[in-house]
């Protein structure tokens, strides 16, 4: 099934469900969060409803710090963002956007926090020839950018990349793991652990993500 036929199916599903009575919020780490809704990736239909408000309360913790976004997702959101990101595929005119790859990435550094928005599980995986190895020097890698003090913060699916899986199960580095599962086909979810979600499916049983972790990691 292409992508295109996973936003159909998801939508079918969604639809399936309108005039019941939905959560307006979520809970994560001792925090509510008011789903997210957005035209841009029909955000109601997959884990954006989620991420974008959890990265969203991160970065207010953080307003004056320097700031790196790995994978341009935020500014889809608010145009008026203007922090450097790197993405290597990006082809848009967005201000302080670097090409390059992350894996070796380096201007401005340090930065007192770095996000990542669902960007990581293609790291190696999704590019030719496959690397199972480059989301590992990659992670460590972006670790080394930060101050001594910052945080490498990334929300990401569970069971898409079995590399990044496996970062992730290992821990290293590790701050902090919270984890959500999607519980229906009208895309909610709810806070669960790292042993529920690390074998669960991405695209089973419902359309894009059923687990997603959002992992904060230290400086090297």
């Amino acid at each position: 099934m292409s992508h295109k036929k996973y936003y159909v199916k998801s939508g079918f599903l969604w639809l399936s469900g309108l005039g019941r009575q939905c959560q307006s919020e979520f809970k994560l780490g001792g925090r509510s969060y008011s789903y997210f809704h957005h035209r841009y990736n029909f955000t109601w239909l997959n884990e954006r409803r989620v991420e974008i408000p959890i990265v969203r309360e991160i970065l207010s913790r953080n307003p004056s710090g320097r700031l790196l976004e790995v994978g341009n997702v935020l500014s889809h959101y608010d145009r008026a963002m203007n922090h450097p990101v790197v993405d290597k595929y990006e082809r848009s005119k967005r201000q302080n956007l670097f090409t390059e790859d992350a894996e070796t990435f380096s201007a401005g550094a340090p930065y007192d926090l770095i996000v990542s928005i669902s960007t990581l599980e293609h790291v190696g995986y999704d590019e030719t020839p496959r690397d199972a190895d480059k989301i590992f020097r990659t992670v460590r890698h972006l670790r080394s950018l930060l101050s001594s003090s910052g945080e490498f913060v990334f929300t990401a699916p569970v069971g898409y990349s079995p590399s990044l899986d496996r970062l992730v199960d290992e821990g290293d580095g590790l701050i902090e793991r919270l984890c959500l599962r999607r519980i229906n086909a009208q895309n909610e979810w709810e806070e669960t652990d790292w042993a529920t979600i690390k074998t669960m499916k991405f695209h089973d049983p419902y359309p894009f993500a059923n687990g997603l972790v959002v992992a904060r990691l230290k400086a090297l």
